[in-house]
């Protein structure tokens, strides 16, 4: 292979600040960015078209789309996917979809072999896996890079050559960034597309402003120091 030639990466992308910025930073690092998508059923379904939009705007490789709403009768419960369940504005384990990047970095896998990426990354960072004081486990326990480093792992042992490391999977997490580090790389690369991304765990018109999500949002810019341009209802 031509040393020259750029890498590959697959990013797995939401419409987020963290997924994007993570990839638009890698993409300044030199590296070929394949988006892959997913529509799983989630209340927050504008972040799909803005994932799509942003993807083209950044010049990114054509994203791909997967569609695998159906899953969301297994994550009955969350109040991502569940109609049942009203979306909170603190942190509540309910919040949670389980497994989901797991999930995600197996389709993210499967690209990244048929197209020969030697990276693939998603947009956890350091704050979601903050200890909860409960029980000291984290927050989002898929966001771990144990978890990734286990999963990467055994994906590589799952298709052949067998003892041949196919890809890395990455994430801010695993470089120790936080979520307001990660936004100020993130819009020193990106500029004012950093407000276009979507944060909110529903689909209005505007950011709700009050989900977690939202005010999670919020504080990454003020810790970033940067203006929040954020349409907020409130």
């Amino acid at each position: 292979m031509d040393e020259n030639m750029p890498v590959k990466a697959v990013a797995v992308i939401s419409g987020g600040p963290d997924s994007i910025s993570y990839a638009a930073i890698k993409k300044s690092q030199g590296y070929e960015i394949y988006p892959i998508i997913f529509d799983y059923g989630q209340k927050g379904r504008k972040e799909v078209e803005i994932a799509i939009r942003l993807s083209k705007e950044l010049k990114f490789h054509e994203p791909l789309l997967v569609n695998i709403s159906s899953v969301k009768d297994l994550w009955e419960g969350s109040q991502l996917t569940d109609e049942n369940q009203r979306v909170e504005e603190e942190y509540k384990p309910s919040v949670v979809v389980p497994l989901r990047n797991a999930v995600f970095l197996l389709y993210a896998s499967i690209y990244a072999l048929k197209i020969g990426a030697r990276l693939i990354i998603y947009g956890s960072h350091e704050d979601d896996i903050t200890a909860r004081t409960e029980n000291g486990e984290p927050l989002y326990p898929d966001c771990s890079p144990a978890f990734s480093l286990e999963l990467e792992n055994a994906l590589n042992l799952g298709h052949f050559p067998v003892y041949e490391r196919k890809f890395e999977i990455w994430s801010p997490a695993r470089e120790h960034m936080r979520k307001s580090e990660l936004l100020k790389k993130g819009y020193a690369v990106m500029g004012d597309l950093i407000y276009e991304t979507w944060s909110c765990y529903k689909s209005g018109e505007k950011h709700c402003g009050i989900c977690e999500s939202c005010r999670n949002r919020k504080k990454a810019f003020a810790e970033a120091g940067i203006p929040d341009k954020t349409p907020y209802e409130s």
